[in-house]
């Protein structure tokens, strides 16, 4: 039993934290008040899944240059989920250049079923169901993690699995019932990291200065993000949506104004935790090969691998932040733009605060590593 425990501390001790910060979220989320509002009433509304049995009528034209169809289908598709599952129903489908959804037999859609005020069904096409291509994709990445990652590789499945649990059961959900964004971000900042951290690496000297120069850098960008934001004028009113959550905030105490803190430390929190872990593992991995080093060299010793990862690193960040944007760049360029009005609108300065807060905070990173390994260094 103790041969079992000693060879096994690592992976029960890091069950423990998942655990126990899981059960602490799970705590929050039923102990805190609950809020009843939606923005857009669903009574009468559902989408079930369905598959085309038969193309009834159509009216269909290829638009030029797009290769999109235009037009109507009348379908006859049977119901696979819900109340009506088994039903065969007549529903109408139109297409257009953005909703080009064309119709087939054996074709997997997903409806959208209306309650008319005399008790009858309304059928339309909404879409593609596209769950079973969704579900396929999740498997496949899983399966490669596995094989090439081994017990890292699924490691690092239930580290993503407690991202999605914390993501959806403590941070998206306290916004919503109106707690303060800031505190918000940075509990689940915190808790991400600890247990991503652990599951990876095990309780060790190693994961402990990679989290806490994780939970640094974070603080630094916290930094740098009010200066800058203030600086900037912007804020959680100035993302997209901000409209709609305005009339969310009426109803919620919503903090609209963390709200964009909060995206931009999400955002950050991979690229930081990767930098942090990878200067720690190298730096470690110097002083176990040379344990004669001194504290000032092993901290030399990072600030060169660190100076070799920051640039691609940087560039991951900024790149990620320009493709998510790109269609609205696209329609600004289009619109003739001019240089000053396009970098001073809302869209380019979000994306601006996003792309170089999480950078600097990545940049940041290797100087907090570097000094609290030389530190430690210093120490023994």
């Amino acid at each position: 039993m103790k041969t079992f425990l000693s060879k096994h501390a690592d992976t029960i001790a890091a069950a423990i934290i998942v655990c126990g910060i899981s059960l602490a979220i799970l705590a929050f989320n039923l102990l805190s008040s609950g809020v009843s509002f939606t923005a857009l009433t669903t009574a009468g509304v559902s989408y079930p899944s369905a598959t085309v049995e038969q193309v009834v009528a159509e009216n269909l034209d290829m638009e030029k240059g797009t290769g999109r169809y235009m037009g109507s289908q009348t379908l006859s598709v049977r119901i696979t989920s819900g109340e009506s599952s088994g039903e065969v129903v007549e529903a109408q489908n139109s297409l257009s250049p953005t909703h080009s959804i064309v119709g087939a037999p054996g074709e997997r859609v997903i409806l959208k079923a209306d309650t008319g005020s005399d008790g009858s069904m309304y059928y339309t096409v909404f879409n593609y169901d596209r769950i079973p291509a969704v579900a396929a994709l999740v498997v496949v990445f899983a399966l490669s993690m596995v094989i090439v990652g081994g017990t890292k590789g699924v490691r690092s499945l239930v580290g993503l699995l407690f991202v999605a649990y914390a993501l959806g059961v403590f941070l998206v959900p306290g916004l919503y019932r109106g707690f303060p964004a800031v505190p918000m971000g940075f509990i689940t900042a915190a808790a991400i990291t600890v247990v991503s951290m652990v599951l990876l690496n095990g309780l060790s000297e190693k994961t402990f200065v990679a989290i806490a120069s994780t939970v640094a850098g974070l603080l630094a960008a916290a930094a740098v993000y009010a200066v800058f934001a203030g600086i900037m004028q912007v804020n959680g009113f100035n993302q997209d949506g901000a409209d709609e959550l305005i009339v969310v905030k009426q109803a919620t105490d919503l903090d609209i104004f963390g709200t964009l803190f909060v995206s931009v430390l999400i955002a950050s929190l991979g690229a930081v935790m990767d930098m942090c872990m990878s200067v720690a593992t190298s730096l470690f991995e110097i002083r176990d090969q040379h344990p004669d080093i001194s504290a000032r060299q092993l901290m030399a010793s990072g600030f060169t691998i660190g100076r070799d990862m920051i640039g691609t690193m940087c560039q991951t960040l900024i790149l990620a932040f320009v493709g998510s944007s790109l269609t609205s760049l696209l329609l600004l360029i289009s619109y003739g733009v001019q240089l000053n009005q396009l970098l001073s609108s809302d869209l380019v300065a979000v994306e601006i605060i996003h792309s170089f807060v999480g950078a600097i905070a990545v940049v940041l990173c290797v100087p907090v590593t570097s000094l609290i390994c030389a530190g430690l260094r210093r120490r023994s």
